[in-house]
């Protein structure tokens, strides 16, 4: 069974448009050929939300933004379904220290699959909580750390109990 998800919306009040996104993998307009998303990845994308650029036809551009399970089809930086402004997922650049760390913890602490495992899920939760602005600078840094501590502690006494 496919997904489909379905949006119609109008962007000045006369140019009506259909955009359809069909199992995670496809988008048309207007009932046009499925283009693949990964052709039309947009440079705002990053590890938390995937934004692909969906050309109407006319000379415009929507953005197709996927966060976790949520598919947002934006238009002139306004959610289509509910009129909301929508602001795509900002990544803060300290946050790729920590990303950094936990590739560090892969190479020199816990490596493997498990490793792998743990750098990555542990890079997508600091990233989360580094792009939550509903907390302060100072809480999001100290989070990070905070996680930071107790993973790489946790893998080091992991590694040091197998290998005794």
């Amino acid at each position: 069974m496919s997904k489909r998800k379905e949006w119609n919306f109008s962007t000045d009040g006369e140019n009506n448009f259909n955009v359809v996104f069909v199992d995670n993998k496809y988008v048309s307009v207007n009932g046009g050929e499925e283009i693949k998303i990964q052709k039309i990845k947009a440079k705002e994308s990053n590890m938390l939300e995937a934004v692909f650029d969906v050309d109407l036809g006319n000379g415009q551009i929507a953005k197709l933004c996927c966060l976790k399970k949520d598919v947002t089809l934006v238009y002139d930086g306004k959610n289509v379904e509910t009129g909301a402004y929508y602001e795509i997922t900002r990544i803060p650049k300290w946050a790729y220290v920590f990303v950094s760390l936990y590739v560090v913890n892969f190479f020199f602490i816990l490596g493997g699959a498990m490793g792998i495992c743990v750098g990555f899920i542990c890079s997508m939760i600091s990233s989360s909580i580094a792009s939550n602005e509903n907390k302060s600078m100072v809480a999001r840094v100290i989070s990070c750390i905070v996680l930071y501590v107790i993973v790489t502690l946790i893998s080091y006494l992991l590694v040091v109990n197998i290998f005794n």
